[in-house]
Order: C-alpha cells, then structure tokens, then sequence
C-alpha cells in the first residue's frame, strides 16, 4: 500500500478529525461552564451563611477576651475547706 492510496482519504480524514475535536472542545467548555456555575452558587451560599450567623458567634477580640477572662479564673482560683472553689 502507497502513500497515493491513502491520500484520497486525508480530507475526510482531518474533516472527521476537527469535528471530533470541535465536538470534545464543545463538551470541556460545557463542563467548565456549569463548574463555573456550580461554584457561583457555593459561593453565594456561604456569603448568605457567614451573613445570617455573623450575630451567633463572637469575633476574634471577644473570643481573646473570654478566653483570657477563663484562663485566669481557672489559673488564680483557690479552693475553701470544703472543697469549694473561691476566687
């Protein structure tokens, strides 16, 4: 079999090739697209999250401040006779 049998057949060949490839370039930018959507919605989630349970937590100083408020009952506390604990 030559090279001259085969070339007949190149154009359908790349034709085949480049829908093939048109077809698979077609369903990667679909995938990424709802990805894309997908983590959109993730996103706005969380936004709607942290913005409706902002009020039930204490921040970062409040928390530093009850912390240190425990650590210190818990490190300057002494205990009575009977086993009470007396600060």
């Amino acid at each position: 079999m030559s090279h001259q049998d085969l070339a007949e057949h190149m154009g359908s060949l790349v034709g085949l090739l480049s829908l093939f490839a048109g077809i698979s370039g077609f369903l990667l930018w679909r995938m990424f697209a709802r990805m894309e959507r997908k983590l959109d919605e993730i996103a706005q989630l969380c936004c709607e999250c942290q913005r409706e349970y902002i009020g039930r937590f204490l921040s970062k100083e409040e928390y530093r401040n009850e912390r240190d408020a425990m650590w210190g009952a818990i490190n300057n506390h002494s205990h009575n006779s009977t086993g009470r604990v007396v600060r």
